[in-house]
């Protein structure tokens, strides 16, 4: 093309302008469609992999909810090597527990606790949740909880048990009710269900529903407060204990049936070969408080003890 007239070689120019920005317009286009493709692949293959690590999971704990039960809940199996994931549908409160699950991140904010100093957590909160469950070994479902079919995909009826610790009462109740009726039907009648109780009225709800165990966050709460105010010492190993993220000790069930070495041993041998204090020992239903080290451990006991490593 050679314009003669000078309309012509103005026209000319923004003709040619206009196809250029017409072909870079075409090809990012194309370029963002193919990149669309592959994310959205990545993440299938993603989601593919995570479903089967979850579906090969046994003996398990479900967490439901994302909130700050459950994510305290979730970090207590984790320091305690119990197989767990979690279900949630808020991307944020998943974040969130995720992030509370990440030692890095956890580090800094015990840091900024202690000393007021000014923390940098944005390294940490920058990370999708699909980073942070990677570097964390967090298994989760980004789902309802309440949804009865997602507790299924979760495997309810290969798990040990389930935390309900949702914000709703309502939501922990139909929870419980699904669990509960889903394991009987799936041939995990054992089933253990531990739920939360915001509102107090709600825990014969809850109890109803087949929950093993209620607790109210409420009522724990005025208890520690009590022990911070009158008893600042034992608060302070209480807290040692609860908050430590590595070696720390820790209060526990030992069931003799599961470690057959310690019957027949004393209290005080326990002590010795097991490093476990025995503060006390459920024998036939009833609690033997402060045993003697002389006391013999039978075979059918539980004991219940402090020391590392529960």
């Amino acid at each position: 093309l050679s314009p003669h007239s000078a309309a012509g070689r103005i026209f000319a120019i923004f003709f040619t302008l206009f196809a250029i920005g017409l072909a870079g317009y075409a090809l990012s286009t194309a370029a963002a469609i193919v990149f669309e493709g592959h994310h959205a692949k990545m993440e299938r293959k993603r989601l593919e992999r995570r479903m089967k690590q979850i579906a090969e999971l046994t003996g398990h704990v479900i967490v439901c909810g994302g909130g700050i039960l459950a994510n305290r809940a979730a970090g207590e199996f984790r320091r305690r090597n119990t197989p767990f994931m979690i279900i949630e549908a808020d991307e944020l409160k998943l974040k969130r527990t995720l992030l509370w699950l990440h030692p890095r991140y956890v580090d800094k904010r015990k840091r900024h606790y202690a000393t007021l100093d000014e923390v940098d957590f944005t390294i940490e909160e920058r990370k999708s949740i699909q980073e942070l469950a990677e570097e964390t070994g967090v298994l989760y479902m980004l789902e309802d909880p309440v949804d009865e079919q997602q507790l299924r995909a979760a495997g309810v009826h290969r798990a040990y048990g389930v935390i309900a610790a949702m914000d709703d009462d309502r939501d922990n109740t139909t929870i419980i009710l699904s669990a509960r009726d889903m394991a009987r039907r799936l041939g995990n009648p054992q089933l253990r269900i531990v739920a939360s109780a915001y509102d107090e009225q709600n825990m014969h709800t809850l109890y109803l529903a087949g929950a093993d165990r209620v607790i109210s966050p409420n009522i724990m709460g005025g208890f520690t407060m009590v022990t911070q105010m009158l008893d600042q010492n034992t608060a302070e190993l209480w807290d040692m204990m609860l908050y430590q993220q590595t070696k720390t000790m820790r209060f526990g069930d030992l069931r003799v049936a599961e470690h057959p070495e310690l019957s027949g041993q004393t209290t005080e041998e326990v002590r010795r070969n097991a490093a476990q204090l025995v503060l006390a020992i459920r024998r036939d239903g009833q609690f033997l408080f402060m045993p003697e080290p002389t006391e013999v451990v039978q075979a059918q006991d539980t004991l219940i003890v402090m020391g590392p490593n529960m």
